[in-house]
């Protein structure tokens, strides 16, 4: 359509054939974050709710949200009028949205179709002005790519076309044909760094008489290459070297037949030495996972972790299984599995949590239960069995003989939509059997998503005994960062009393995914907020972990996360920033805190051995606090100190270019015997240290 497109219809028919929720309806977009979406039998396809995109805050609902299920197999009607700021959308005849935009509104673009872990199709579409002018119908034209193979384009006199002939170890291969001198593919950008070596690998069948070129370019330059030979019918392995004199950003990799001739390529590779080195883990991206000194890091996480299968990810990569991802219209190599998780963990000294999959009906196709839990039966024995065992054995295999002893489990991920009863009956025969397997593991089961304290209550009633964790997960709308964190403390403490009157008053809350959906200051705020809270409820709160917690800068949604990053560098989201102030201030004891805080979030702890004091706060209001601390007897102060993050402005944000226009700084604080003053501008957040004698 056309983005100077303002007010109009949009109707067509819609059919979903297949998948866990049913239709995206899109409308005035502007551009991949300016946007209006109809997001029809979302949420497990339970209910019907407008969404809205705003520039760099990311998106969320707004206006009412209908219950509504979408059927598999029949064809829907589907009118969305926009008049002005008023929106309405009708299904079937029926009104399922009449709303007006009182903020921010979009009043001019195009209009959209899509789905999410679902397979539809539509028909009839047509767009229209309100004066009966018909502005578009049909389907739109698309445009036929040569190759097929995102990512890569082709080079040279020839062709090249994804094929299914003989792929070496999925369902496509790359067929590349050249008719004379040279011709093949490329991809770019790859950073490429001087004084560095890169090691790669392809795997190649087929017939080049002149052989095959293999060259790394900074532009038309060539950084350094190698020939290779192709003459076998049958899959084979080549590996070759580069060395870089020179700096290049944005680098291109060709693989190329020389000649005529034609040859099936499939699982090309290229890795930094010094990425080897570390185990095949980004240096840089390592360390920024490794300075936050996680204690517990979750994997395989969100949607990823109900179709994964642990089987195919494991073992020479050749072997290992590639298969879609509809959910982001992607494949899936499974070149980072299990082994290479725990390796990344233990190299960082953070335990790994593995969520199983234990074949729900939306996520797997015809799954038998009983073949499930066998495989998640086997995953254990292949982390925590002895060489000796079947599984273990496999293990030792692959260069892992002694057993990793993984502690912590999470039976599968946000199972809301197959209902809270068949979880249960779900968990109870999971739990048992795991734990049998190994009695040493501790388990986690889905909780609530939001605020859904009855799914907390009916879960603690039906398996509170059966499990050590109830896994809660939480997102926050960013314009909450100060009262949010408060919101979510109430609910943690409603759900930490079904615990205690529970039959497992040890059951521990667990918040596996939490973040503010964005990655301006107000998601580091949000972060500070939260972390305080999740301290204060530590009587029945003991672990949580953010999401996203890595983020590629390409991605089209879900920008909220801590690193992000792209092929050159990568820079830390202000929620980063909170969290690894907080943990490089962590101590275990927690103080009582008397007196008016006046609308501060504040906690204070002890060290083990008693001589320092942290108190950290966040000042959400727009207004400077005057703060005064005064210390209980049993603490002598001797001298303090202060780290502070006050940007200034709610909008401020890292980037790649300005990766430290958010981060911590020097304050001042004033002694005066046991009082320790100072003052906090608005929208900050600071670390108290306080030393005693």
């Amino acid at each position: 359509g056309d983005k100077d497109w303002g007010d109009y219809e949009f109707t067509f028919e819609a059919q979903k054939i297949d998948g866990a929720e049913a239709f995206l309806v899109l409308f005035r977009v502007l551009n991949d974050e300016e946007f209006y979406w109809y997001n029809i039998g979302g949420w497990g396809n339970i209910q019907i709710a407008l969404e809205k995109g705003v520039k760099d805050r990311g998106w969320g609902l707004i206006g009412p949200v209908v219950r509504n299920n979408i059927e598999t197999g029949r064809w829907y009607k589907i009118v969305v009028r926009c008049e002005g700021a008023h929106l309405t959308v009708k299904l079937d005849d029926k009104t399922m949205l009449d709303f007006t935009d009182q903020t921010n509104q979009h009043l001019k673009g195009c209009v959209g179709l899509g789905t999410w872990n679902t397979k539809a199709q539509y028909r009839n579409i047509k767009v229209t002005s309100l004066d009966g002018k018909t502005l578009f119908e049909g389907l739109p034209e698309l445009k036929k790519e040569q190759i097929g193979t995102r990512f890569w384009q082709f080079y040279g006199k020839g062709e090249a076309q994804l094929t299914e002939d003989n792929p070496l170890n999925s369902t496509w291969c790359q067929a590349i044909t050249s008719d004379a001198d040279e011709a093949g593919v490329e991809q770019k950008p790859f950073c490429i760094r001087k004084g560095e070596v890169y090691n790669g690998s392809l795997w190649v069948r087929g017939e080049a008489p002149d052989g095959m070129i293999v060259k790394l370019l900074d532009g038309d330059k060539t950084i350094d290459k190698a020939e290779l030979a192709a003459s076998k019918t049958d899959w084979s392995e080549f590996k070759f070297t580069f060395r870089s004199r020179v700096n290049a950003k944005d680098a291109t990799l060709r693989i190329g037949v020389t000649g005529k001739g034609t040859i099936w390529l499939d699982q090309v590779s290229l890795m930094a030495k010094n990425a080897r080195k570390v185990g095949g883990y980004r240096p840089d991206l390592l360390k920024a996972i490794a300075d936050l000194k996680p204690p517990v890091i979750r994997w395989p996480g969100g949607c990823f972790a109900s179709p994964y299968r642990w089987k195919d990810g494991i073992g020479p990569q050749h072997k290992r299984k590639v298969y879609p991802r509809e959910i982001w219209d992607d494949l899936d190599i499974n070149s980072y599995g299990a082994d290479e998780f725990i390796r990344m963990c233990k190299k960082i000294g953070a335990e790994p949590l593995l969520v199983v999959n234990i074949g729900t009906k939306a996520w797997n196709e015809n799954p038998n239960e009983q073949e499930f839990l066998q495989d998640v039966l086997d995953w254990i024995e292949y982390c925590n069995g002895p060489a000796t065992s079947k599984w273990g054995k496999v293990r030792a295999e692959n260069g892992h003989r002694k057993p990793y002893n993984v502690k912590f489990w999470e039976i599968d991920n946000e199972t809301w939509g197959m209902g809270v009863e068949n979880y249960i009956e779900a968990v109870r025969k999971f739990a048992t059997a795991m734990k049998k397997a190994d009695p040493t593991i501790k388990l986690a089961a889905c909780g609530s998503g939001g605020f859904d304290l009855e799914w907390n209550r009916k879960m603690i009633d039906g398996c509170a005994d059966v499990i050590d964790y109830l896994s809660i997960h939480h997102y926050e709308n960013p314009d909450s960062f100060a009262k949010g964190p408060f919101n979510y403390e109430k609910f943690i403490r409603q759900t930490g009393e079904l615990i205690t009157k529970s039959k497992n008053p040890n059951l521990k809350i667990y918040c596996s995914e939490w973040n503010a959906q964005s990655i301006d200051w107000r998601t580091g705020l949000y972060a500070g907020g939260v972390l305080n809270a999740f301290e204060r409820c530590s009587d029945n709160f003991e672990m949580a972990g953010p999401a996203l917690f890595l983020r590629h800068q390409s991605a089209t949604a879900w920008n909220n996360a801590f690193i992000n990053f792209d092929h050159t560098g990568w820079f830390t989201a202000p929620n980063y920033v909170l969290m690894k102030l907080w943990r490089d201030h962590y101590a275990p004891d927690r103080l009582g805190i008397e007196g008016d805080v006046k609308g501060l979030n504040v906690v204070a702890t002890k060290s083990q051995d008693g001589k320092k004091v942290y108190f950290k706060v966040v000042n959400p209001s727009d207004k400077e606090r005057e703060v005064n601390l005064t210390l209980g007897k049993g603490f002598t102060v001797k001298k303090a100190s202060m780290q502070i993050v006050a940007p200034g402005s709610l909008d401020a944000r890292n980037t790649l270019k300005n990766p430290d226009a958010v981060k911590p700084n020097k304050g001042e604080v004033e002694i005066n015997g046991q009082d320790v003053k100072f003052k906090l501008p608005s929208l900050s957040a600071a670390v108290v240290t306080i030393k005693g004698r």
